[in-house]
């Protein structure tokens, strides 16, 4: 699936099945490890509504923010490919068709637990690769599962160019143990600020209602040799979504990879 995709999703007795009017996705409920179900308010007019709130003189536009609210649901699933990778999808609806969904679903959280394999690894790669671990929380943070899903999955999703890692493995993927390095990330602080009030406090939405997110990022090879070892942040203010935030996340961590100029290790039989 592409970010941004729109559709109808639904549930037969195999699948989960997301269809947006050319092509069907499916994800097989055996292999569903994880569902939750988030929310939050969140203006309906995006850059139209702001440049309207803009134009309304004396503070007029808190008013325009207020009223153009509503509350979505974010409904995240977490499941195993047939490489036994770890995807996480976020579907955006209506909170009470989120729930449904979700009292629908019973997951297998046995297929959270990363799996082990066995691989044989011979020469040079044509360029370093990584495997990204699955995201961690320090004790007493909770991240909540869609800002998890989003980062990882953004990350994931980047080409190249933009991270200058010829490929990354995904969690528990069979030939992730054929990789250079490992990325590990453990988030330390998570605020989930409000999109509906930084619209509607005007330039107060600056310092109001902002999403916080800070982890701690370390990259090593598989001797164990630490590589990189940095705080990496994202936050959202003003009138962005609130998701923005983990998508600056892995941004930033992009960019630190492609600033390490990581090198690929010649491995024999690893």
């Amino acid at each position: 699936m592409k970010d941004g995709d729109d559709g109808t999703l639904s549930i037969s007795g195999q699948s989960v099945v997301f269809s947006d009017g050319d092509l069907i996705r499916r994800i097989d409920r055996r292999q569903v490890a994880g569902v939750a179900v988030g929310d939050e308010r969140a203006e309906t007019g995006g850059i139209a509504g702001k440049a309207a709130r803009m134009a309304v003189p004396y503070g007029g536009g808190a008013v325009i923010g207020a009223v153009s609210q509503k509350q979505v649901g974010f409904l995240t699933l977490d499941y195993r490919d047939k490489e036994r990778g770890l995807h996480s999808a976020v579907f955006l609806l209506s909170k009470s068709d989120a729930l449904e969904i979700a009292n629908r679903l019973i997951p297998d959280s046995r297929l959270l637990n990363s799996p082990t394999h066995s691989a044989t690894c011979h020469g040079q790669n044509p360029g370093p690769m990584l495997q990204f671990m699955q995201i961690q929380s320090a004790p007493n943070v909770h991240l909540a599962p869609e800002y998890r899903a989003m980062i990882s999955e953004h990350l994931l999703g980047l080409p190249e160019d933009k991270t200058h890692v010829l490929h990354i493995y995904r969690d528990g993927e069979q030939s992730a143990q054929c990789a250079g390095f490992v990325l590990s990330l453990t988030v330390e602080e998570f605020s989930k600020g409000n999109a509906a009030v930084r619209a509607e406090t005007g330039p107060v939405g600056l310092f109001v209602g902002v999403t916080r997110v800070r982890a701690h990022l370390v990259l090593s090879d598989r001797s164990g040799k630490t590589v990189l070892d940095k705080m990496v942040k994202g936050s959202r203010r003003g009138d962005r979504e609130s998701l923005n935030a983990a998508i600056s996340v892995a941004d930033s961590i992009a960019k630190d990879l492609k600033k390490a100029k990581l090198a690929s290790p010649a491995r024999n039989n690893l």
